[in-house]
């Protein structure tokens, strides 16, 4: 068994056994001001890019759904129990010219 012990860090050490692989990730803050700055912007960014996307796909799935809602609505009036209202409506239409011209 060997002890690695990393160049910057004197608290982490890797144990590796023999024919083994060995993969280390750390996740540093930044120190100076600048950095930080940059980093702080850069957070910001991805989470505004983020929230932005969610609401796009929002507002998509919301025009979906109406435009689904809109033709469902619409296929199940002109096939549902109205469906014959249409040859009423022209009929009485057609008495009421027939009786305005009389």
């Amino acid at each position: 068994m060997t002890q690695l012990h990393p160049v910057r860090c004197t608290d982490d050490s890797i144990t590796a056994h023999q024919n083994s692989h060995v993969s280390s990730f750390r996740l540093t803050i930044p120190k100076d001001a600048r950095e930080l700055i940059i980093s702080v912007i850069l957070a910001l960014s991805v989470l505004t890019n983020l929230w932005l996307w969610s609401k796009l796909h929002d507002a998509d799935k919301d025009i979906q759904t109406q435009i689904w809602l809109r033709d469902d609505a619409l296929t199940k009036f002109q096939q549902g129990p109205f469906a014959d209202m249409k040859a009423h409506v022209i009929a009485l239409e057609l008495n009421y010219n027939q009786e305005k011209h009389k």
